[in-house]
């Protein structure tokens, strides 16, 4: 049976892909060329990832997704500051703050968790952190590349005046290559209109 690579997310929209790609290569300048960068054109949030599933389950995720928007008003988030996971001394994902009605992206995030769960993936082991992924480590990072990351982080501040407004969900599949990930919409749950 063909399986799908799944995800849900909130997508960005152009201006916020460009603001935010241009930080990359801010950050590129400042030698930190040892990771394997996000594309502006791939960036967005994830609120669950879903892992391979069967294409017959994606029509009942679309039904639980449409179930969740319509129990939320869009809502503004915006973006600042930089930090990595798990730990500055051990940096695997380079990432980039959320701001905004945080709180409302929480419970979308825990409805969607709560949702996933009911149709049997697996519930998430950590607690979901706002962020967005930047880049992610290539290899084992060096000692050299630690500093350079450390120094990246603390020294650069990150503080667009772009709000995005989060107007949908999507469920988006995966598709992996030796190139990177290359992501496409399969369902846009819109949020109720206020």
């Amino acid at each position: 049976m063909e399986k799908l690579r799944l995800f849900v997310a909130i997508e960005l929209p152009d201006d916020a892909r460009e603001e935010l790609g241009s930080l990359q290569g801010k950050l590129l300048k400042e030698g930190l060329d040892g990771l394997k960068w996000v594309s502006p054109n791939s960036l967005h949030i994830t609120l669950k990832f879903l892992g391979y599933t069967e294409l017959a389950q994606v029509e009942a995720i679309s039904e639980k997704l449409d179930l969740v928007s319509r129990q939320f008003n869009p809502f503004d988030i915006g973006f600042k500051g930089l930090g990595v996971f798990p730990a500055l001394s051990r940096a695997q994902v380079l990432w980039v703050g959320l701001t905004g009605e945080l709180g409302r992206l929480q419970m979308v995030a825990g409805e969607v968790e709560e949702n996933m769960t009911k149709l049997g993936f697996q519930p998430e082991k950590r607690r979901f952190t706002p962020h967005l992924t930047l880049a992610r480590a290539r290899q084992q990072i060096t000692p050299a590349m630690q500093r350079s990351i450390a120094a990246a982080v603390s020294g650069m501040s990150f503080s667009p005046s772009i709000l995005v407004r989060v107007a949908s969900i999507s469920l988006m599949s995966s598709q992996l290559s030796y190139g990177g990930a290359t992501y496409s919409r399969i369902h846009s749950a819109r949020l109720r209109i206020e």
